[in-house]
């Protein structure tokens, strides 16, 4: 299994990304089962959904809802109110790094489902202690 961030959804769905050429092809390697099945969270996606709605229209974020709605092959984790609060003590202990709460979030999500890969180009992962892929 392998989580999928903000950073990985919006250069899937924004074709002018400067990652949307890795993130399509690393895409195509998880269609053929590496790494397992996808996993993000609620949190994430409303992160996705608020950049898409911001930069390129709601219409694009529509669409990108409507597909992960329909795929069969993504876990979702709906943050609930234990991590929230657990999250809210990780982001205390950690003032030092400038990581949205979705990323603390994400971070308490993959220690708890015992995750190391990320599918993202967001550096706080790695800085978090997990392997972001593409490399």
């Amino acid at each position: 299994m392998i989580f999928v961030d903000t950073s990985a959804w919006y250069a899937l769905e924004v074709e002018d990304d400067s990652n949307h050429s890795s993130a399509k092809t690393f895409l195509d390697q998880l269609k053929r089962g590496r790494y397992g099945s996808l996993l993000t969270t609620d949190y994430v996606l409303d992160e996705t959904l608020t950049l898409l709605s911001l930069r390129r229209g709601s219409d694009p974020a529509l669409r990108f809802i409507d597909k992960i709605n329909r795929s069969k092959s993504i876990h979702m984790i709906w943050i609930d109110s234990s991590i929230f609060w657990k999250a809210v003590d990780f982001m205390k202990d950690r003032k030092d790094k400038r990581w949205s709460f979705t990323d603390f979030t994400s971070f308490l999500i993959m220690k708890q489902t015992k995750l190391t890969n990320a599918f993202t180009f967001d550096e706080n992962f790695e800085q978090a202690g997990f392997v972001p892929l593409p490399e």
